[in-house]
């Protein structure tokens, strides 16, 4: 009787730690499925099957395609991005006005640039020079980029207000000018670059933390980005981003759902 007493409670001591090994087999398992969907891996998986997805993408009303990883500077400035951090293959999605979408750690950034006529001050020659106007090609360059170009981006940004993770996108214009009569670049009061980090939620709660004056640059540069572009404008760029995301992930499990019947 004693025995089997004894044997019994070596037994139990084994089930709990034997439990405990197979719980934490488990934990790593479903851990390890999850990481799997992460918005990189799916972005990589369709770009790796992108002729299985092309049609239905293009549906939406974009023109697909593929930037590889690159190993010289590309042409636009805008994908400059990728070849500074040597991230890649990066999914582009151009709407039908020019602007790209790129995906690469889920949506990374939107880059866009348009070019119209408008009349310039000219930057004057003296110090007592008088003021000129000229109607100029006036081109605007447009970046919303994540900040950390290896996060998720954020459907909503809980961070406190005095951390850098609250200001978690940056956006850059470049602006130019050029003569109408014979193409060369101008110098133009208001041209130049313009760039702040805004939070995502609303693109009006902006800061720097570099430089001499950050205050001051980061108000400079919000007026001027603001003058092309608004807060609900920046907006709607980042959203609509993160709508065609989600549409991504969603196409990708329709299609893990079609080949698993």
């Amino acid at each position: 009787m004693e025995k089997t007493i004894t044997e019994k409670s070596v037994h139990r001591k084994w089930i709990v730690p034997v439990l405990a090994v197979f719980l934490l087999m488990a934990v790593l398992i479903i851990w390890q499925c999850k990481k799997q969907e992460t918005e990189y891996f799916i972005i990589q998986a369709i770009i790796e099957e992108l002729p299985h997805y092309q049609s239905e993408i293009e549906s939406w009303g974009y023109e697909v395609s593929v930037l590889p990883k690159m190993t010289e500077e590309p042409d636009n400035a805008g994908l400059m991005r990728y070849y500074w951090k040597s991230a890649g293959p990066v999914l582009i999605l151009e709407d039908q006005c020019g602007g790209m979408y790129c995906f690469y750690v889920g949506f990374d950034q939107y880059i866009s640039e348009r070019t119209y006529i408008e009349n310039m001050m000219l930057l004057p020659a003296g110090q007592y020079a008088e003021k000129e106007y000229e109607d100029v090609l006036k081109t605007v360059r447009l970046q919303l980029r994540k900040r950390n170009i290896k996060q998720e981006p954020l459907f909503e940004n809980t961070a406190d207000a005095e951390s850098k993770d609250r200001y978690d996108v940056s956006v850059l214009i470049e602006i130019t000018a050029e003569s109408l009569e014979d193409g060369d670049e101008l110098s133009v009061v208001g041209g130049g670059f313009f760039e702040t980090n805004y939070c995502s939620n609303n693109f009006e709660e902006c800061r720097l933390w570099n430089g001499i004056d950050p205050a001051s640059a980061n108000s400079y540069s919000d007026r001027n980005i603001k003058q092309e572009y608004s807060a609900v404008q920046l907006l709607e760029y980042y959203r609509q981003g993160l709508e065609l995301q989600n549409r991504l992930v969603g196409l990708y499990h329709e299609r893990q759902e079609e080949d698993g019947r």
